[in-house]
Formats: C-alpha cells, structure tokens, sequence
C-alpha cells in the first residue's frame, strides 16, 4: 500500500457557515452557528436551540423535476449540495466525474432520515428514510456512475468513512473518490430522544454561547445537522492535475471502549493506534482536534485520556474543539474537525475554541482561548467519540504545495 491520500476538495454546510471560507472565518472568529430552533416548533422542549444549516435551498444544488423537497431527506440534500462544492474545490466538474468510469462515494451516516419518517408516508419513503440512501442520493443527483458504501458508527462514522475512502486510494482500487457525512437528525422526536439523556445545553436564552468546550459553566451539548464531503486522491494523480493539497491523510485508529470501563475508555486506545500505524511519537503531534462536545463529563474525560497517551508533550500542543462554533451533528462532526485540521495544517494556523470563557481547572491543556495562533504545524491528531461507545483517531499531515 504505497499510494499515498490527499485532500483536494471540501464541501461543508455547517450551522457556522455553508461554503469552505465561510466555516473558517467563523472558526478563527471564535463565532457560533447556534440559535433557536427553526426547523419545527419547539416550544415544548426544555431546549429550543440547535445548530441548523442557514439559508439553505436545495433547488440550487438540485434539478427541481428531481423534487428534492417531497423526495429526498434534508440530510440527502445537504450531502448533495456539499459533494457539489467538494467537486468545484478540487477544480472538478460534475462532468469530468461523469466521464469517469466510476466514481466511489463512501459516507458515514449516524441516523435514518428523522425527518422524513416525521411526515406522512408516501411512496417514496421507505427509499429515503434509509441512512444508505444520504449515499445514493450523491451519484443518483449528479449522475455519474459509482460504487456506494454506507458506514454507521455512531458520531464516529464520517471519520470512519474517511479512512474507508483512503484504504481504497491506497490500494489502488481508485484514485479518486468522494466521502464524507450527512446528517440531519433535527426533529421533535429527536430531542425528546435527547432531552431523555440529559446531555443538552439549555441556555436558550444565549445560544450562541450554548456550545462552550472545557468551560467551567459548560451544561451540555448543542444537536446540529449539515454535510461535508471530501475528494480525496492519490498524491501522484493530484499533483498531475496540479491543484493544490490541503493535507495528507496519513494514519487512523479506532477502539470501542473497554468493557466494564468508563465511557470513553477506547479513546485512548484509537490514539496510541493511530500513532502507532504513523510510526510516530507524542513529540510529533502539532495540534489535537478534540471530540469535546461541551459534555460536562467527557470534555474533561478526553483530556485525561490525551494526557496518558502525549504525557508532558500534551501541555505543549494546542487542543481545540469546533463544537462551540457548530454544535454537535452526530456523524459530521468528525469530517468537520478534519476539515478545520487540514485548514489548520493548510494555513499553518489554529483557530480558538469558540466560548471558552472561564476555563475548567480539570481541562487545563492549551485550549486556545480567544484568538487564533500562527504556529509550525507539521502534523493533526483528530479525535471522535460517539454514541454506541465508538472512538476513532485520524493523524494529518501538511503538504507543501
């Protein structure tokens, strides 16, 4: 497995922006995509806050005789708009991928369509409400021919699909390849779902101060929904088309937790296999993309579990979570925090954690409060935590264009 796998592309529809430039100012603002929930009524719900995708229109992305609106769930749409930008990224049309013989579409999906099963059914809902249906939707709207895989694992799926998407660029099956996630999971039945687990911020009055990773006044989590997808390729063949990289994805981990352990446990060992499969020590690790959802537990768990596996090189590299600027959506959260850590790595600077205010004395890494760093960055670690007790761990590297 010689190939080596980078970033071309990025799509992100995100509740703090909807195109590439828009999600990274909003990071290096420190600025949040929360607000009060729009999508449906509220009113009933101890939180009336999410991060929702803004100003979104599917018919820009899609042939309106397609009838995305009836047929297609939001999070097929969001998945769609964002593979359209991803392609445009990477100085690509929908053409050139229609010429192609094939085009793989790999995506991690945490969900089925919450929204879809909250309508009355129709003939077309048993085909839309299938998570695979997000990756269907993808080659079926844009018309080109593809291989379609659907991973579900939980808020560790995008991540998941990612390092899929790259085992098959290293393994010469293809040397271009379209993967990501889509969720859109912001439905009545969802947040009473959530609101039973207790794991929701209810600041509904300051939502955009709701998400706030490793504060000491963190109360829980915000749910969100959007799409981001990645084109990845094989090195040799971007730099033949000579477009710029944004970085190399080089090495991944992943471990449930250990049984009759404490949720999280597994984090720790998805890092040390990460490390392990880039060869590398703690020292080499410039910036850690935290999960750090704003959960009153698992912020402070997470830095325990990257103060075991770094030691002392922990307190010297910055970690940051984009929680606070977009909330959590389930399985794209993961694409997201590769995307900010390829940005990061692209521009060679760290954006702040968003709302980090009051910092908690048991989260006391650099945490990056207030403004963004210019700093060396020469390697990524990404971590995800998910639901089902699912951990995954990604290393990037940058890439000199």
């Amino acid at each position: 497995m010689t190939n080596r796998v980078v970033v071309t592309g990025i799509g992100v529809f995100a509740a703090n922006g909807s195109t590439r430039d828009a999600f990274w100012d909003s990071l290096m603002a420190g600025r949040s995509g929360v607000g009060p929930v729009t999508l449906f009524d509220a009113d009933e719900f101890k939180c009336r806050i999410a991060g929702e995708v803004k100003d979104f229109d599917p018919h820009d992305y899609i042939d309106p005789i397609l009838k995305p609106k009836r047929r297609m769930a939001r999070a097929a749409q969001l998945a769609i708009a964002a593979s359209h930008d991803a392609i445009g990224d990477a100085r690509l049309t929908v053409a050139d991928l229609q010429a192609r013989d094939v085009v793989p579409v790999i995506l991690g999906v945490s969900t089925n369509a919450m929204d879809v099963l909250g309508r009355p059914p129709t003939p077309w809902t048993a085909i839309a409400a299938i998570p695979h249906a997000v990756t269907s939707a993808i080659a079926f709207g844009l018309g080109f021919q593809s291989r379609l895989s659907t991973l579900s694992n939980g808020c560790a799926s995008g991540m998941d699909a990612l390092w899929q998407a790259t085992m098959e660029i290293r393994q010469g099956k293809t040397d271009l390849i379209l993967t990501g996630s889509a969720d859109a999971a912001l439905s009545p039945y969802a947040f009473k779902s959530f609101e039973a687990s207790r794991t929701m911020s209810l600041r509904n009055e300051t939502p955009a101060k709701a998400s706030r990773p490793f504060d000491r006044n963190r109360d829980g989590g915000v749910a969100a929904e959007g799409g981001a997808i990645l084109v990845l390729e094989n090195m040799e063949h971007a730099r033949a088309r000579g477009v710029p990289i944004y970085a190399e994805i080089v090495s991944y981990g992943s471990s449930a937790d250990t049984p009759a352990s404490r949720e999280g446990s597994g984090l720790s060992i998805a890092m040390q296999m990460a490390m392990a499969n880039a060869g590398c020590g703690p020292q080499e690790i410039s910036c850690v993309s935290a999960h750090a959802p704003s959960d009153p537990h698992m912020d402070r768990i997470e830095v325990e579990l990257i103060k075991q596996v770094l030691g002392s090189h922990a307190y010297r590299v910055p970690v940051t979570s984009v929680k606070g600027n977009t909330g959590n959506p389930m399985a794209v959260g993961g694409v997201l925090q590769v995307i900010a850590a390829a940005l990061s790595l692209h521009y060679q600077t760290v954006p702040p954690t968003a709302n980090l205010d009051t910092p908690d004395p048991q989260c006391d890494l650099d945490h990056v409060p207030g403004t963004p760093r210019r700093l060396d960055l020469r390697r990524a670690m990404i971590n995800v935590h998910g639901f089902g007790r699912g951990n995954s761990c990604m290393l990037l590297d940058t890439v000199h264009n």
